[in-house]
């Protein structure tokens, strides 16, 4: 009798059965990324050109949120309401406290030590502040490696992000045809 109670219940689990084992599969997998996207990691898609060459339209980054703090050259994304339209994809170049100055021939300099910046593209425009600036406490200054078309801070209407407008650091980037690059000063 022991083995045909065994068949029985076989039988009653039936489709039932199998779709209340894959709701539970697909319910317990989305909260799972859930977890993963709100403490690990999370994916940004690259809107625009002005981080190219480093990152182009359409790549897609993978994003950590920051438990330590930015330093520069670090690529974030920033979450700050401005002018631009949504996030800032751009990369650190000012830490509080720092004091930039981009000179005429559109070098830049941070606390007088030029920066060497492979990652950029030639040209610049110095937006519409007066140099030098000091990046208040609390804040960084972000700009684009495309500076001829990047709105960053140094425009007004952008302004200094404040660290707790930085979603995260980028990680990596995945290129629209799925190559894969974690370094990107070039």
């Amino acid at each position: 009798m022991g083995n045909n109670s065994k068949k029985e219940d076989k039988r009653n689990y039936g489709a039932a059965g199998v779709f209340y084992d894959a709701v539970s599969i697909i319910i317990t997998a989305i909260m799972l990324l859930c977890l993963v996207f709100t403490f690990c990691c999370r994916m940004v898609g690259v809107d625009g050109t002005s981080m190219n060459d480093t990152l182009v339209d359409g790549d897609w980054l993978v994003v950590t949120p920051y438990y330590t703090e930015p330093k520069r050259g670090d690529i974030v994304i920033a979450t700050k309401e401005t002018a631009a339209r949504g996030p800032l994809v751009k990369r650190v170049i000012g830490l509080p406290g720092d004091e930039i100055d981009i000179d005429e021939n559109d070098n830049v300099y941070v606390n007088g030590i030029k920066l060497d910046e492979p990652y950029a593209l030639p040209g610049s425009l110095k937006g519409d502040r007066t140099y030098p600036v000091t990046v208040p406490d609390g804040c960084v200054m972000l700009m684009g490696d495309n500076r001829m078309v990047s709105w960053d801070s140094r425009y007004t209407n952008i302004g200094f992000i404040e660290k707790e407008y930085l979603l995260g650091k980028a990680q990596l980037r995945l290129e629209k045809d799925w190559n894969i690059y974690s370094n990107y000063n070039k």
